[in-house]
């Protein structure tokens, strides 16, 4: 009987041992996968999370996979993200990328002056974005009132920077994002200075994305201010391009003389006033021109072709260097 029981008691130790050597070549071997990846959305069940990894040719054995790698607590490490996979790896290196949660992480930089448009196609592009959803709540009023953007309409308050997104980012979590480093920057000091000017916030961002898309040296943003807040004050229209473009769908040929008279609201040449919103999104130096505009008595601009511009008090001044400047560039082969 003792011998029995030393027998049933080695079979089992081989069996143990003869498993836990099987669990170990399954663990580390290694195989090729072609470079791909997998995105885990959020509200994906871990099942679902099994299947794309099977389907996408990482894991072969998802039923085996799955119960390892819940017995190590995976199901319950992992996030929604990008894993990216390639090269020659085991089903443990897998574990270690869901477990540490090693997802791609996009650096996607939003230049001064992008509008909406420009920022959901580098966001689509850099990071996987839904546009039609980052279309979506741009526009919806009770989303962007949570956010502190009481203007309905979020172009403006995404505030121009790199960022450090990981694929598949929600277009909810991207705005929030952005339009909190909007509100970090814009604080209770600045807010106090758009009430001193007796203006609201939506006002002087949509005054400081007119300047953005109009200055070209840092120099003259206030300079450039200063020309549309005399503009504005004796009742001018602020005549500015970047409006009409904008109103245009964002074209990005040159102006024609016809499109000067193209039906837009934010066509400034054919209403006074600011444009119903912000055109872009304006940095810091841009908005800080809006609310610290320099004082002068010009109402004119033209740009050099050399990177700046020259201001003038009067029309026949301004027409003069304009005349000027374009014979110039004429002779100069500009």
């Amino acid at each position: 009987m003792f011998n029995r029981l030393k027998q049933i008691a080695a079979l089992l130790c081989f069996a143990l041992f003869l498993i836990t050597l099987l669990m170990t070549w399954w663990l580390l071997a290694r195989s090729s996968v072609k470079p791909g990846y997998i995105l885990v959305e959020p509200g994906d069940r871990y099942s679902r999370v099994i299947s794309k990894l099977y389907s996408g040719g990482v894991i072969h054995s998802p039923w085996l996979f799955a119960k390892i790698s819940v017995l190590f607590g995976v199901d319950r490490r992992i996030i929604p993200g990008r894993y990216n996979f390639s090269g020659r790896i085991s089903n443990l290196d897998i574990m270690k990328k869901l477990w540490h949660r090693d997802i791609l992480i996009s650096s996607v930089t939003i230049p001064e002056g992008f509008s909406l448009r420009q920022i959901k196609a580098r966001l689509a592009q850099d990071c996987g974005l839904d546009p039609r959803q980052f279309d979506s709540l741009t526009h919806d009023s009770a989303f962007l009132t949570a956010l502190g953007i009481r203007s309905g309409f979020a172009e403006g308050y995404l505030f121009p920077d790199t960022y450090r997104l990981p694929w598949g980012i929600s277009p909810a979590d991207a705005i929030k994002m952005m339009s909190g480093q909007f509100f970090s920057r814009v604080n209770d000091s600045l807010m106090q200075r758009v009430r001193q000017l007796g203006m609201t916030l939506p006002a002087v961002l949509t005054m400081a994305s007119i300047i953005e898309l109009e200055a070209y040296a840092d120099d003259e943003l206030s300079v450039i201010a200063s020309v549309y807040y005399n503009r504005l004050h004796i009742g001018m229209p602020l005549q500015a391009d970047p409006t009409v473009i904008y109103g245009m769908g964002g074209i990005t040929r040159g102006l024609k003389l016809s499109d000067y008279h193209f039906p837009s609201t934010y066509n400034t040449y054919l209403h006074k006033g600011l444009p119903p919103s912000p055109i872009c999104s304006p940095g810091m130096k841009a908005i800080m021109a809006a609310l610290y505009p320099a004082q002068t008595n010009y109402l004119y601009f033209v740009a050099d072709g050399k990177g700046r511009h020259v201001f003038n008090r009067t029309y026949q001044a301004h027409l003069h260097d304009n005349y000027r400047i374009k014979k110039e560039l004429h002779q100069n082969g500009g």
